[in-house]
């Protein structure tokens, strides 16, 4: 009896002895998860990603725009600043293509822009950017009624900033254009009589005169010109993920109403004012806009 019980507890021990290293190989392929530990193959957590917008800390439309487009869930948790960098906007514009502390711009579209940089494909401003109604000279409140057609516009002068695009738009369609490099020189010019009439988006005339108060100058209560155009944000030709979150962004706060929301907060009494729906309507072409986008 002795005998037996002495032989089974050696050939325990053997079979221990035997399993204990395959248990403890098994044991060393095994992590036991905590809480916050990622798995090879885990998408990681939110991380805050900053995002710089050009100029200084400012709230405007566009920067509430941009936090409006950022705030849905994207997978990444956006943080907006200000860049700092007040640039002309084509160096803006290669600047934030090179990486070089800005990351979204907004601007109009044009074939060059498309090419060179990554637009997302959303119109900020719903065209109305092309919509232009004028400053004219209290001298000669009429000066643009009974203009009916772009024939008749051409026998008039109109003012410009020398960069703009509108200026281009303005010529092509064969209107006369007089420039200056000076913003505060245009209001000279028409209180002075060197330009006829001085169009801008019927989102800013109105603000634009309240920021330049000179007492001879009005809003044209006649005329509209109207061509296509379209604004929109970009980014980085290779910042595909950014694009892509403000794209489907700004398309959710479309369907859910907070983007009309905004508009118009900050453009709706504005629009109503100028009553453009009692104007005569002259329409004009854009070469500067991509064909599929007319």
């Amino acid at each position: 009896m002795l005998l037996r019980n002495y032989l089974g507890r050696w050939a325990l021990l053997w079979l221990l002895l035997a399993v204990l290293p395959a248990l403890s190989a098994h044991a060393s392929q095994v992590k036991t998860s905590r809480p916050g530990d990622l798995q090879p193959n885990a998408t990681p957590p939110n991380q805050r990603q900053t995002v710089y917008y050009g100029g200084y800390q400012r709230q405007d439309y566009y920067i509430e725009l941009l936090q409006l487009a950022l705030s849905y869930p994207s997978g990444k948790d956006y943080q907006l600043k200000a860049s700092g960098l007040d640039l002309p906007k084509q160096r803006a514009f290669d600047l934030m293509n090179a990486g070089g502390g800005i990351d979204v711009l907004f601007g109009s579209v044009n074939a060059d822009r498309l090419t060179r940089y990554r637009g997302v494909a959303f119109p900020l401003l719903r065209g109305y950017n092309g919509w232009r109604v004028a400053l004219v000279n209290r001298n000669t409140p009429n000066v643009l009624r009974g203009i009916h057609s772009k024939q008749h516009l051409r026998r008039l002068t109109a003012g410009q900033f020398l960069t703009w695009s509108d200026t281009q738009i303005l010529r092509s369609n064969g209107l006369t254009v007089a420039t200056s490099t000076n913003i505060n020189g245009l209001y000279g010019m028409l209180q002075r009589g060197r330009i006829d009439y001085f169009p801008l988006s019927v989102l800013e005339v109105a603000e634009e005169l309240a920021k330049h108060p000179h007492p001879q100058l009005m809003i044209d209560p006649h005329l509209l010109l109207v061509y296509p155009t379209a604004t929109w944000f970009y980014v980085a030709k290779d910042n595909e993920t950014l694009a892509t979150a403000l794209l489907q962004g700004l398309q959710q706060a479309e369907r859910d109403g907070s983007f009309d929301r905004l508009f118009q907060r900050y453009f709706g009494a504005a629009l109503k004012q100028l009553k453009l729906e009692s104007r005569t309507r002259i329409l004009l072409d854009n070469p500067q806009l991509p064909p599929h986008l007319l």
